[in-house]
């Protein structure tokens, strides 16, 4: 049995590398060093590596029919919930961090992906529709969450079945499994989280605020009355903060992201504060102190009208 699909190049560890010092150039307002770095990391051996092995994937098949390997079960056996729920994602993500828990390699979220093609579109481009027009950085760094049980066989859309993975082991895996592939199961092996690496989320507060859903265009800096703080709770602001299927969701804060289900207890609305794309989330101190949050950092203080 192999460890995954296909063993990763040096190339891949100079992209990451150059695409990691493009954020920080962007970061400290070096627009022009960004702009070559990301240039730098739309390396064309990257781009061969992946594309070689996401199409016609039925060529990473190393034994179609392996004894004692799972089947395809009906439909109507499945797990109804295909696509895998945002707390799912975030507490995979939480568990895995921003590493492939296949090959190994670090990967990036797509949001981030979508930030750099609107900051520099001439060095990081993406067409949907065509491969060859995708930076080679991102798209092997794609950050994906895939079953390692395929769905089809069974496989549900849990915290106990789901992992992070890149571009190439989730879609070059394909519907096959595990067996079929002469791939080892990547959940025998603990995660291995990279030291300081963050997943280059440090770029999300750079978002152009044009670029997002309409909701986020409003750039609202009050809540509704209906969602203000009552006795015993605070509003707070999220740096980077987003919502998704009843769900807040941070970016990476000392070290982890956090979600929070929205309800009674948990209102929020998309936002912008001081230029800043985030939320305001409007909760009890208490549940901040059990994600090991500092609710004084993160307070929402008080603006004059205008300001």
């Amino acid at each position: 049995m192999r460890r995954c699909i296909k063993e990763p190049i040096p190339e891949i560890f100079a992209a990451w590398d150059a695409m990691k010092e493009a954020v920080d150039a962007h970061v400290h307002g070096d627009f022009a060093r960004a702009e070559a770095l990301f240039r730098q990391a739309d390396v064309r051996e990257v781009w061969d590596w992946l594309n070689s092995a996401w199409v016609g994937v039925i060529k990473n098949v190393v034994e179609m029919k392996p004894a004692g390997d799972s089947k395809v079960i009906a439909k109507s056996e499945r797990d109804p919930d295909r696509n895998i729920a945002p707390h799912v994602r975030a507490a995979v993500l939480e568990r895995d961090g921003y590493r492939c828990r296949y090959c190994g390699i670090p990967v990036v979220h797509p949001d981030i992906r979508k930030i750099a093609v609107q900051l520099y579109p001439s060095s990081v481009g993406w067409d949907n529709r065509d491969p060859s027009k995708q930076h080679a950085g991102f798209q092997c760094l794609w950050l994906q969450f895939d079953h390692v049980e395929p769905h089809s066989h069974g496989g549900r859309s849990s915290v106990e079945n789901v992992v992070i993975s890149c571009a190439l082991c989730n879609f070059g895996k394909d519907r096959f499994t595990l067996r079929q592939l002469h791939v080892e199961d990547p959940r025998l092996r603990e995660p291995e989280h990279i030291i300081g690496y963050d997943g280059l989320e440090r770029l999300r507060t750079f978002a152009i605020p044009a670029a997002r859903p309409p909701k986020a265009k409003k750039q609202p800096v009050v809540l509704p009355v209906s969602v203000q703080p009552a006795a015993g709770v605070e509003r707070y602001f999220f740096p980077g903060g987003w919502i998704s299927s009843g769900y807040v969701l941070t970016p990476e804060i000392q070290g982890k992201s956090r979600w929070f289900k929205l309800s009674d207890e948990v209102q929020a609305e998309e936002a912008v504060r001081d230029g800043i794309n985030g939320c305001f989330v409007v909760c009890h101190p208490e549940l901040l102190a059990r994600r090991g949050l500092d609710a004084d950092q993160l307070l929402d203080v008080p603006r004059p009208e205008g300001k």
